[in-house]
Order: structure tokens, then C-alpha cells, then sequence
């Protein structure tokens, strides 16, 4: 999906029995996309889903960097990843109150991670705030085979 038409709210994403709900949270600094990636990968190396282990890494830490860039560093960056038997969920919330831009034609330096989030997802997307200081959300969703 391409970046710029990227859905505001969250699609249905299939719920099966066993599904494991995992969090983090880190303080929003500059070590917080390596702790995320590190948890991504603890959790992933050992089970079915690992062949989607690599995309996760990559897209957390995208998706952590840009929260920590948006969100003041006296703030938490909260990771929610939710595994199943077909594939994965992971949510990044900053504490920033404000909505995610969609990348700039052209591509600004900071769009890359959405343009990588758009081409290797299977499906993605944003959370925006319903209410101040309500934090925004960048989502993907990677699976396993067709």
C-alpha cells in the first residue's frame, strides 16, 4: 500500500486462539529504537514467525525512531506487538499529539520509514488522536506466506 493512501483507522486483524499480546515500554531517547528491536527480536527468534523476524526488526526500529523524534524526551514510547499463529501486529505510540503526516512528495529524509512501512508491510496505517494529549499511532501488520 502505497504510503499517501495509507488507512487513518486500523483494519481487522484476525484474532485467533493463542494469540500473544506482548508491550514495551522505553523513554523516549535515543536508544529507545535498539531496545525495541532487541524486544522484537527476543520475542520472535523462537517461534513459527521468525521468517517475518528481519521485517519486524527493521520496521520497529523505523517506526520507533520516528516516534522518538516526535515525542518529547520526557515521554515514554509505548510498543504493543501482537503474535498469532498466521502473523503479527505491532503498534508504536508516541506521547507527540498530533497526527502522523503522510510522506512529502518528493521524500523528506524522516518519510523514509513510511515509504519502507508501505513497501514491506502487508498492511499498515496510523492511529490519530481522538483527544489531546491522546498519543498517535503508526501500525503495520506483516504475515506469514500467501
Amino acid at each position: 500500500m502505497h504510503p499517501t493512501t495509507a488507512p487513518v483507522t486500523r483494519t481487522r486483524f484476525h484474532v485467533s486462539a493463542g494469540a500473544r499480546p506482548y508491550i514495551l515500554t522505553a523513554p523516549s531517547t535515543p536508544t529507545a529504537p535498539k531496545a525495541a528491536r532487541d524486544f522484537v527480536h527476543a520475542v520472535l527468534r523462537r517461534t513459527p514467525l521468525f521468517p517475518l523476524l528481519d521485517t519486524a526488526v527493521l520496521l520497529t526500529s523505523e517506526a520507533v525512531t520516528r516516534a522518538h523524534l516526535h515525542t518529547p524526551h520526557t515521554a515514554d514510547i509505548l510498543l504493543r506487538m501482537l503474535t498469532t499463529g498466521h502473523g503479527l501486529r505491532i503498534s508504536v505510540h508516541g506521547r507527540a499529539p498530533v497526527r502522523i503526516p503522510p510522506p512529502a512528495p518528493g521524500g523528506q529524509p524522516d518519510d523514509y520509514g513510511l515509504l519502507l512501512t508501505g513497501r514491506l508491510a502487508d498492511d499498515w496505517g496510523t492511529t490519530p488522536p481522538e483527544d489531546l494529549p491522546r498519543p498517535a499511532s503508526l501500525w503495520f501488520d506483516l504475515h506469514l506466506g500467501p
